[in-house]
């Protein structure tokens, strides 16, 4: 019967974009890009988001898109909802067959034939602050600060600690939120991961399992953003909301240790069953 390892091993494959999806997805954000141009006359494009820091899973959806403005005040003196439904109206005016959803920091366009979907987030370099931009906030009516490249920093940086594991793993714990409903962010758990390793892992499933009980315990206490600049990425969720998904999480890391413990005695089928179910069918069957 296969090891876990090697199962872990065939998981993560299953989970990472193929070549074809991120040349099909650089030539769509080459294109949306190129279009903006010719409406809004953005100064650049930068991807951000899990597809920028290499932590979004098959299948590839959205892709966050900053079109970056110059800007020479702080905050913008823009609208929010005016910049907003700029972009909006210039999509439209590019895609006019293709759906557009405005969203709380972008407006989402989805394309038909790939499914591959661009959150384009209109985004106002702060002056004097290179690399530091300002991005709109529907829901709060006000800019707010982000800085993606200290973002895609900060998830390199707790990869190199973890023996490079920590990208799948959270791509790992991202097909387990999808499988759940999205009980939490997929921004809000990748952040909260940086957090859990401070030493090098030598095994998925054994990091998996502290990725479950460390998340469990550390969802209940705000998450900073990353950069320290904008508002905590968790700010929006209320406490039953939190107390629902620590227990789901809970529940997650009392199945993995049960796995484990299953390995541990030689009880493989049992094992991969366990796996399997938190993982779905990106698990092999062992």
């Amino acid at each position: 019967m296969m090891t876990v390892a090697r199962a872990f091993e065939q998981c993560m494959q299953r989970l990472e974009l193929k070549h074809e999806e991120a040349s099909v997805a650089t030539r769509q954000q080459q294109e949306v890009f190129l279009r903006m141009q010719r409406q809004l006359r953005p100064q650049e494009a930068i991807l951000s988001g899990s597809y920028g820091r290499n932590t979004a899973i098959r299948p590839l959806h959205d892709i966050d898109l900053f079109l970056v403005f110059p800007t020479d005040t702080v905050p913008p003196r823009h609208s929010v909802k005016d910049v907003l439904d700029r972009v909006l109206d210039a999509l439209r005016a590019e895609y006019p067959g293709i759906p557009h959803r405005l969203q709380n920091r972008s407006v989402n366009i989805t394309f038909k034939d790939t499914g591959i979907g661009f959150d384009v987030v209109p985004a106002m370099e702060a002056a004097h602050q290179p690399g530091t931009y300002w991005i709109p906030d529907l829901n709060e009516d006000r800019w707010i600060c982000s800085n993606p490249r200290r973002h895609r920093e900060a998830c390199d940086l707790a990869n190199e600690r973890a023996n490079k594991k920590l990208k799948p793993l959270i791509k790992a714990i991202k097909r387990w939120n999808q499988l759940q409903g999205k009980p939490v962010s997929s921004f809000h758990l990748e952040v909260m991961a940086y957090e859990c390793f401070t030493t090098e892992q030598d095994s998925y499933a054994k990091g998996l399992a502290e990725l479950f009980q460390f998340m469990s315990e550390r969802i209940h206490r705000l998450t900073p953003e990353p950069a320290r600049l904008g508002p905590p990425v968790d700010a929006h969720l209320d406490t039953s909301r939190r107390q629902q998904a620590g227990e789901r999480l809970g529940g997650a890391a009392g199945r993995a240790a049960q796995a484990l413990e299953y390995e541990r005695a030689g009880y493989l089928a049992e094992a991969h069953a366990l796996w399997r179910r938190l993982l779905g069918d990106d698990y092999p069957e062992g």
